[in-house]
C-alpha cells in the first residue's frame, strides 16, 4: 500500500526503487513475529544502530537508508495504522564532511579526458558540461529527451523531483557541444527520445553514468570526484559570481531556500581559496615591524 502510494505521487521509477531496497532491509532486520503496530521510535533507533555495526558504511549512508523507513513510519502514522510521536523520529547523528567542489583548473583537467573525436567521448563529454554548467542532477541528466532542449534559445526543460518541471538556461559552450553531439545522434538507429544513448543505441541508465564516474575516480587525480560534485560545484560558483539565491533555488530546483542556503558557506570557503586572505595579525605584525 505504501509503495502504491509512492507511485500514486508521481515518483520516479529511481525513487521507488530507493524505497524498495531501503524497506526491504529494514523487513528483514525486524523480527519475523512483529506486526505492524509494534513499530516504534526504539525500533527506528535499533535499525540504525544495526546497520551502522554490521554494515561497511558510513553514518551518511546509514541515513540514507534510514530517511526511507522514516517516511514509511511517517505514511504509518497518517494512516492511523501506529500511534507514535513521530516528531523524535531522529536520523543518527553524522559528521558533516567539508564538501570542497571542484576547483577551476579541475574542472579543465577533467573536460581534457574526453573530446569529440568518437560518439561515447564525445557523449561523455557532453554528460559532463551539461552537469558543470546546469547543475542537474544524475537522474535528470538520464531522463534528459530531445524535445527537452531548445537550442535557439538556449535552455532545457527539467522533470525533476516530485515530477516538478523547471526551466534551466545553458552557455554557449554547453551549446555547441550538444551540437556536435546531436551530429553524432543522428547516425544511431534508435526509436526512443532519450538524449543520450549506449552504445547499443538504447537509453543510458544510473548505471551508465555511475560506471563513468567509477572510471574517472580510478584516475590518480580525480579520486574525489563523483556525479553530485558536479551539481555543487555549479551551484557553489554561481553564487561566487554573485548569483541570486533565490535564482540557484529555482536553477537547483528545490522547493525550499533552506537547501539552497548552503552554497553560502561553500562560495565563502571558495572565496578563501581563491582569493588573497589577509591575516589581520600578518598586517598587525608587519606594520609593528615598519614603525621599528
Amino acid at each position: 500500500m505504501f509503495m502504491q502510494e509512492q507511485r500514486f505521487r508521481g515518483n520516479s521509477r529511481y525513487t521507488i526503487e530507493y524505497y524498495k531496497r531501503s524497506l526491504n532491509m529494514f523487513i528483514n532486520f525486524c523480527s519475523a513475529e512483529m506486526d505492524v503496530e509494534d513499530l516504534d521510535i526504539m525500533t527506528f533507533k535499533a535499525y540504525q544502530l544495526y546497520i551502522s555495526e554490521h554494515r561497511e558504511i558510513n553514518k551518511i549512508s546509514v541515513r540514507t537508508y534510514a530517511r526511507a523507513v522514516k517516511v514509511f513510519y511517517r505514511w504509518l502514522y497518517f494512516e492511523e495504522y501506529i500511534d507514535i510521536d513521530i516528531n523524535r523520529l531522529n536520523l543518527i547523528k553524522a559528521n558533516k564532511e567539508v564538501i570542497l567542489p571542484l576547483s577551476d583548473n579541475e574542472v579543465k583537467q577533467l573536460l581534457i579526458l574526453y573530446d569529440n573525436s568518437s560518439f561515447l567521448s564525445c557523449r561523455n563529454r557532453s554528460i559532463i558540461m551539461l552537469m558543470l554548467d546546469c547543475g542537474l542532477r544524475l537522474g535528470e541528466v538520464v531522463n534528459l529527451m530531445l524535445n527537452d532542449i531548445d537550442f535557439i534559445n538556449h535552455y532545457l526543460v527539467i522533470n525533476g523531483k516530485g515530477s516538478k518541471q523547471r526551466i534551466v538556461p545553458f552557455g554557449i559552450a554547453v551549446s555547441g557541444q550538444l551540437s556536435v553531439y546531436i551530429d553524432y545522434r543522428k547516425h544511431c538507429i534508435t526509436d526512443t527520445n532519450s538524449f543520450f544513448l549506449t552504445q547499443q543505441n538504447k537509453a543510458i541508465t544510473h548505471n551508465t553514468i555511475k560506471m563513468l564516474f567509477a572510471r574517472i575516480k580510478k584516475k590518480k587525480a580525480f579520486a574525489r570526484v563523483y556525479p553530485h560534485l558536479l551539481r555543487h560545484t555549479f551551484a557553489t560558483n554561481f553564487v561566487y559570481n554573485g548569483g541570486n539565491l533565490e535564482v540557484l533555488r529555482v536553477l537547483m530546483g528545490h522547493s525550499t531556500i533552506n537547501i539552497t542556503q548552503i552554497y553560502i558557506h561553500l562560495a565563502a570557503q571558495l572565496h578563501l581559496i581563491n582569493d588573497n586572505y589577509s591575516s589581520h595579525l600578518d598586517n598587525l605584525l608587519h606594520d609593528k615591524k615598519e614603525s621599528s
